[in-house]
C-alpha cells in the first residue's frame, strides 16, 4: 500500500508516529453456518485504519484500500472519517471489510 502497515495498538508510547501510516485489526470471527456438527462458513470483519498529517492521503484512504481488499476477495462494509487527533497531528479514515470462507 505503500505506507507503513502495523497491527491497531502495536506502536509504543514514546515510538515516533510516520507522517503516514495504515493499521489494522480483526474485529470478529463468526461461525455463520453448520453440517454435520461442523462449521461449514466463517466470516471475519477486519478493519483498516488510515492515519496522516496531509489531508489529501487522507482523503484517497477509501480508494488505497480498495484497490487492495476487493481483489483480495474483501467485501466493503463500511467507512468513516475519524476525528482529527490534536496530539499527534493526524488526520484518519478507517473501513471495515468483511471475508467469506467455505468450510465445505
Amino acid at each position: 500500500m505503500g505506507y507503513p502497515v502495523r497491527e491497531q495498538g502495536t506502536f509504543g508510547n514514546t515510538e515516533m508516529l510516520p507522517e503516514t501510516f495504515i493499521t489494522y485489526q480483526i474485529i470478529n470471527e463468526t461461525n455463520d453456518t453448520h453440517y454435520d456438527n461442523k462449521i461449514a462458513s466463517t466470516t471475519t470483519r477486519v478493519q483498516l485504519a488510515l492515519y496522516s498529517k496531509k489531508p489529501a492521503i487522507k482523503q484517497n484512504a477509501d480508494q488505497l484500500f480498495r484497490s487492495v481488499m476487493l481483489p483480495a476477495g474483501f467485501l466493503r462494509v463500511s467507512g468513516r472519517d475519524l476525528p482529527f487527533n490534536s496530539n499527534t497531528g493526524h488526520y484518519g479514515y478507517t473501513s471495515d471489510y468483511n471475508y467469506y470462507e467455505s468450510e465445505v
